[in-house]
């Protein structure tokens, strides 16, 4: 296993990253992604707490999107309003919530599972966000070829 000049294993920082992500330590994750890229500078383990962090993030704005509208069960009428009329439309959002939250953690396990062997964590739709900011995305770009026909010299 690859050491850093501190003597810690790189998949440590990887794993701790991933370990933030499932307790949902979101400013951690983006404290120990700049720690790894100031002090480390490693490729892989840069790319593997970016995918951490983006999904930590992804929950965070999932949390306050579904959490944007409880304020409204606070205030005293409005709150009975709101629970009587739109009750059916509060447990949709809690059961997307809850789909999502679940959906966030087995993300979050498999890339744990897959940082702790060493191997990229492949973290659907972070993975994309993660190469894109190294530039390892390839655009297809068409370029037409020309004319096969014969040319007039003129």
């Amino acid at each position: 296993m690859k050491k850093d000049r501190f003597g810690i294993c790189l998949t440590f920082y990887a794993v701790l990253s991933f370990v933030l992500t499932i307790l949902g330590q979101t400013l951690l994750g983006g404290l120990l992604l700049a720690f790894v890229i100031l002090a480390e500078q490693d490729e892989w383990l840069i790319r593997q707490t970016m995918q951490a962090f983006f999904l930590s993030l992804i929950s965070g704005i999932v949390s306050a999107f579904m959490g944007a509208f409880s304020w409204l069960c606070t205030i005293p009428i409005l709150g009975i309003l709101v629970s009587g009329l739109f009750g059916v439309v509060s447990v949709f959002f809690s059961a997307v919530a809850g789909i999502l939250s679940l959906v966030i953690l087995i993300f979050a396990v498999i890339g744990l599972v897959n940082v702790a062997k060493g191997k990229d964590a492949s973290v659907p739709l972070c993975k994309g966000f993660a190469d894109k900011a190294f530039g390892l995305v390839k655009t297809a770009s068409s370029t037409q070829a020309p004319p096969a026909g014969p040319q007039d010299p003129q």
